[in-house]
């Protein structure tokens, strides 16, 4: 194992799977999930970073601090792939040498990672040293009266809440003897935790739009402008961006038509009919903006003007219009598609809280490093089943951003999967275009949320309905 410099994970791609896909995913994590207690893991040792991070405070001993220490930053030990010379030597594109990766987490994740071939993030803050050190941050912040920012709590309540319904979820049963007291006895810190820290729904109708200040510093586009030419559109629900996240936020897909169209239903509803002959067709530009959801001091969910991640597609065109179908005219002498720019951003709690100004979203270029594996960050790559039953699993792999895009989008990042879906039901309903200043899909986000289990049971507790012994 040798050490190597400290890289991120990029974004997760726009996309609405069709169902099938998606009852395909639940069936291999299905199987994951029986087969975990047999499945090589990580040793626990060493999984933490060495030390917490000043994110939330300046003080990197506060609770809040060490909080974000035992749910997000970790060590991990990854392959890379070729496009990394500096990894060499390679066999069959990735390396034969595995490096130690140390991640901070401030960024765009869920917490308690790798949670999903494998579950060694939860199992670690469930088992000594983890346990004691998590669970005394948890009651030296309840205990505390410093007082934070509305920023500060809302970032940190979403965050909590990521750890809550991730450990809501109890072990398979031999697991869940072993570790299933101390499981109840987090999730009662961590409810008790979002209780106190929750914002008024005034609060949070106060927070700030952050997405704005990554426009006039970063030049993202003004996706939200009354005038900018950006369209914000659905098609199906659920978004898959949303049911991973377990809708605690709302993924929002806007689209930049290359000219203005006075029909803009009749052009929005023939984006699907050409999302496979030509799924750029007429447009210049696809972006995805996801929000946090919050949960106020009564327990009701609401959308917020907190973006946690933005990624920005524009299909360069040398000036023609792509008004037209694409018959070649903007390839390159290979037939290749000549160029799609891609902008990314993810959240810094660390900067959006000590410069609120600043809207806490930070750029990242398509060259940097990301983690090659579906929807979850340092996730371990599923090889096949062992002779025992068990799925075997390997390091994740490091490929560059632009790569990882290019796995659902193509080599050239043109599919648009909010139409791409393989058998859309004969009666599907027509493309809508959404209002930009009100956040439509969050209803639908939220009426999905409301049924699940995990927030049924944390309402309860926030109602003072009882203990997370009693909502099991």
């Amino acid at each position: 194992m040798e050490l190597w410099r400290s890289w991120g994970m990029g974004p997760r791609p726009i996309e609405i799977w069709h169902a099938a896909t998606l009852v395909l995913l639940a069936t291999l994590l299905g199987s994951f999930v029986v087969a975990q207690e047999r499945a090589p893991r990580p040793a626990q040792a060493g999984l933490l970073a060495s030390t917490p991070e000043p994110v939330y405070s300046s003080d990197a001993n506060d609770s809040w601090n060490r909080i974000f220490y035992f749910l997000f930053s970790r060590r991990i030990e990854t392959r890379v792939s070729e496009e990394f010379s500096e990894a060499a030597p390679f066999v069959d594109g990735v390396s034969t040498r595995t490096f130690e990766r140390n991640e901070v987490g401030d960024r765009a994740i869920d917490p308690l990672y790798p949670s999903q071939i494998v579950d060694t993030g939860r199992r670690l803050v469930l088992t000594e040293p983890g346990y004691s050190g998590f669970t005394k941050a948890l009651h030296e912040a309840l205990d505390s009266n410093i007082s934070r920012s509305t920023i500060a709590r809302a970032l940190m309540q979403s965050d909590l809440w990521g750890a809550h319904d991730i450990l809501f979820v109890p072990f398979p049963a031999a697991d869940e003897k072993e570790l299933g007291e101390r499981r109840l006895a987090a999730l009662d810190l961590i409810s008790r935790l979002i209780r106190k820290i929750a914002l008024t729904p005034a609060e949070i109708k106060s927070l700030p739009n952050n997405y704005s200040a990554a426009v006039q510093r970063h030049s993202f586009p003004d996706v939200f402008g009354k005038d900018s030419g950006w369209v914000e559109v659905l098609w199906f629900h659920p978004r898959t961006h949303d049911s991973v996240a377990g809708f605690r936020r709302t993924s929002r897909v806007f689209l930049k038509p290359a000219q203005v169209q006075r029909e803009v239903k009749e052009f929005l509803n023939g984006l699907p009919q050409r999302a496979e002959s030509d799924p750029i067709g007429g447009l210049d530009g696809v972006a995805l903006v996801t929000q946090l959801l919050l949960i106020d001091t009564e327990g009701k969910l609401h959308p917020t003007t907190l973006t946690s991640e933005v990624q920005v597609r524009m299909f360069e065109n040398n000036g023609e219009s792509r008004s037209k179908p694409n018959d070649g005219r903007f390839k390159t002498d290979d037939g290749r598609f000549k160029r799609t720019s891609l902008q990314v951003c993810e959240i810094s709690r660390k900067l959006f809280v000590r410069e609120p100004e600043s809207g806490g979203l930070v750029p990242e270029d398509d060259s940097m490093p990301a983690y090659d594996q579906g929807y979850g960050f340092g996730e371990a790559q599923a090889v096949n089943q062992g002779p025992d039953a068990s799925i075997l699993v390997e390091a994740p792999i490091q490929v560059t951003l632009r790569t990882r895009c290019a796995e659902c989008h193509g080599d050239t990042l043109t599919q648009i999967n909010t139409f791409a879906i393989a058998r859309p039901p004969r009666s599907a309903p027509p493309v809508r275009q959404l209002n930009p200043a009100v956040n439509e899909t969050a209803n639908f986000v939220i009426s999905e949320k409301q049924k699940r289990r995990d927030f049924e049971a944390l309402r309860a507790y926030l109602n003072g309905a009882g203990s997370a012994a009693t909502r099991h």
